[in-house]
C-alpha cells in the first residue's frame, strides 16, 4: 500500500534513488515553475548596487566636509579681493590707454 501511495504522489522514483541531484533538480523545478526565481534575484542585485551607490554617495559627502573644514575662508576671500583689485587696475590702465581713440565699425555688403 505505500508503495501505491508514493507511486500515486509521484514520489516513488525519488524514495528508490539515492541521487540527492534528483531530489534537488524536482525542489529547483517545482520552485521555478511557482516563483520567478531569477527575476527576483536580480531584483537583489539591483538593491545591492543601489544599497553601495548610496554608501560611496554618503562617503564622498564626508570627504566633502572634511576639505570644507580645511579651507580658510578668510584668506580665500583676501586672495580674491587681491585678484579683483588687479583686474580693475587692469581695466582702468586699458581705459587711461584708449582714452581719445574713436571705435569707428563699418558694415559692408558684399556679393559671393
Amino acid at each position: 500500500m505505500k508503495n501505491l501511495i508514493l507511486k500515486w504522489l509521484g514520489l516513488d522514483n525519488v524514495l528508490r534513488l539515492d541521487d540527492n541531484d534528483y531530489i534537488d533538480d524536482c525542489i529547483a523545478n517545482y520552485n521555478s515553475r511557482h516563483y520567478d526565481l531569477d527575476g527576483m534575484a536580480s531584483k537583489l542585485e539591483d538593491m545591492d548596487y543601489l544599497t553601495q551607490d548610496l554608501e560611496s554617495r554618503g562617503n564622498r559627502w564626508d570627504e566633502i566636509s572634511d576639505n570644507l573644514e580645511g579651507i580658510d575662508l578668510e584668506n580665500m576671500i583676501a586672495e580674491t579681493e587681491q585678484k579683483l583689485d588687479k583686474v580693475q587696475q587692469l581695466d582702468d590702465r586699458l581705459t587711461e590707454l584708449l582714452e581719445g581713440y574713436k571705435l569707428d565699425v563699418r558694415l559692408v555688403q558684399e556679393d559671393f
